[in-house]
């Protein structure tokens, strides 16, 4: 396992740690963020994607332009996932 965190990694921790719900994570173990984008963030981003790819209702495009995370953001984020392998929709 790496002893590093990666730069598809930094940057989803970047953009998703602007939320209060994962604040957290800008001083946490590695460990501990890779568990996190594996589980809870990826949810958030697929829950994301289906509130603006098929109108579906939900909470997270409000607080992502609460928070100030971009339509772009997101799109990083998303771009980023796949790249580590992880399944977005």
């Amino acid at each position: 396992m790496e002893s590093e965190i990666n730069a598809d990694e930094a940057e989803i921790l970047r953009i998703i740690s602007k939320l209060s719900e994962f604040s957290w994570l800008a001083t946490a173990e590695l460990s501990k963020i890779r568990h996190e984008i594996r589980g809870k963030i990826t949810k958030t981003i697929h829950e994301y994607y289906l509130e603006n790819t098929r109108n579906e209702k939900g909470i997270w495009t409000a607080k992502f332009t609460s928070a100030g995370i971009s339509e772009d953001d997101s799109k990083i984020m998303i771009s980023c996932a796949r790249r580590l392998g992880i399944e977005i929709f």
